[in-house]
């Protein structure tokens, strides 16, 4: 009887075991721009931790209110400010990256609705190796 209990108890704590590996990605500082009208571009920014011992990538997002979500870049050529689209975003092994205005951001396209100060966006983040993360981004005034 001791065996079965015992051999109970541990199927049972397999899943959370498996879930604190999946913790090596953290999602922080979450904020995003106000849409202040529907259908018009907005940003997104947060922090990326990856607290495991292989190197990962953002490789795409979705949000319930857009059906266009893209990571982007701005970067600096012939004095130029320019912003591209890029296809994924590197996060090294016990490094960090972080989505900022001027950097890497995340743009929400075609959205349905305004959001305004106090609002919140949720995202679907999907890595490479660490599988999806839901994220609530708070829609903020300014960059805190």
């Amino acid at each position: 009887m001791k065996n079965i209990l015992f051999s109970l108890i541990f199927l049972i704590s397999l899943p959370f075991a498996a879930n604190a590996e999946d913790e090596d990605i953290v999602i922080s500082k979450e904020w995003a721009r106000p849409i202040l009208i529907a259908g018009r571009p907005g940003g997104a920014y947060f922090l990326i931790e990856n607290k495991g011992n292989e190197d990962d990538k953002l490789i795409s997002l979705s949000s319930s209110i857009s059906p266009r979500v893209e990571m982007h870049e701005h970067t600096m050529k012939d004095g130029v400010m320019k912003m591209s689209k890029v296809e994924a975003i590197e996060v090294s092994a016990g490094g960090s990256t972080e989505l900022k205005p001027g950097g890497y951001h995340i743009m929400l396209f075609d959205t349905a609705n305004k959001y305004g100060v106090g609002d919140e966006i949720d995202l679907k983040l999907n890595f490479e190796k660490s599988g999806t993360i839901d994220a609530t981004v708070k829609v903020l005034a300014k960059q805190p």
